[in-house]
């Protein structure tokens, strides 16, 4: 089976460790988020992003890795970036996540990327955090956006932890009624109680496939994020082993989704 990682941070690594990362764990291809992000300020203060690393990935190995983009959700020109997002090869989506991207989310900044998002057909990652609320709205008003909430919709509650794994699920559930709504499964074992496999979790997972279908559910290591909890070998391998979800659903939770979602066809040998 096709194994896609939907998040890896691969410029924290290199590109030739990382295919040597993912060689060894039987990864086929990986989706980039550059982080710490490449970027410039331009003089009226707006972010600009570059991605020169995920460029020089994708055209080393185009059948290995594909990438996501960032904007300033302030900048007044994003539309014609939008509009020329996916003629750029392996280039993806948008994500919005982190930093001045998750305060931006309550005041409604984002509205201007997700409008040119729904106009030009491009997929949205987006990284709620505590502002699922303003989520929510997004999803609402932008119906023909293919949303992608990431990390299990996790949100990092007291001391720097996150929410109860029950009340994640739970609230993530929330976003099945959405048929647009897609789910990024990334970080979940930090939710676990249970050391690997984890089984509690994966009780969890098969309620988030019950609720979705396993099509709009799309498995992320991130693992160079999450080492301080658990490894890019669990966070893959307690899917992969499982015996509580059949083949055809580890095809699509392990590949197959992202492949389909984001619209990244696999290349011929």
């Amino acid at each position: 089976m096709e194994i896609v990682d939907a998040q890896v941070h691969a410029n924290q690594r290199g590109i030739d460790s990382s295919i040597a990362i993912m060689d060894a764990l039987g990864v086929n291809a990986a989706i980039i988020d550059v982080w710490p992000p490449e970027r410039t300020k331009l003089p009226n203060g707006i972010n600009r992003y570059t991605y020169k690393f995920a460029e020089e990935a994708v055209s080393r190995f185009p059948r290995r890795f594909a990438y996501v983009v960032r904007f300033d959700p302030y900048d007044g020109e994003v539309e014609e970036q939008v509009a020329q997002l996916r003629q750029a090869p392996n280039r993806l989506c948008i994500r919005i996540a982190s930093g001045l991207d998750i305060k931006a989310l309550a005041s409604a900044a984002h509205k201007h990327i997700l409008s040119a998002a729904a106009r030009y057909d491009v997929p949205v990652m987006i990284f709620a955090g505590d502002q699922h609320d303003a989520v929510r709205g997004y999803v609402e008003k932008f119906d023909s956006v293919q949303f992608v909430i990431d990390h299990v919709g996790m949100t990092i509650g007291l001391g720097g932890q996150p929410d109860p794994l029950e009340a994640t699920i739970d609230r993530l559930l929330g976003y099945a009624r959405y048929p647009h709504v897609a789910v990024k499964w990334g970080h979940a074992p930090r939710l676990s109680r249970q050391p690997f496999p984890y089984h509690d979790l994966l009780a969890q997972l098969c309620r988030v496939i019950d609720a979705f279908g396993v099509r709009r559910i799309m498995w992320a290591s991130d693992y160079t994020v999450t080492v301080d909890n658990h490894t890019y070998g669990e966070s893959l391998f307690c899917i992969r082993g499982s015996d509580r979800l059949s083949e055809t659903d580890k095809e699509w939770l392990l590949g197959r989704s992202a492949r389909e979602l984001l619209r990244w066809p696999r290349q011929p040998n």
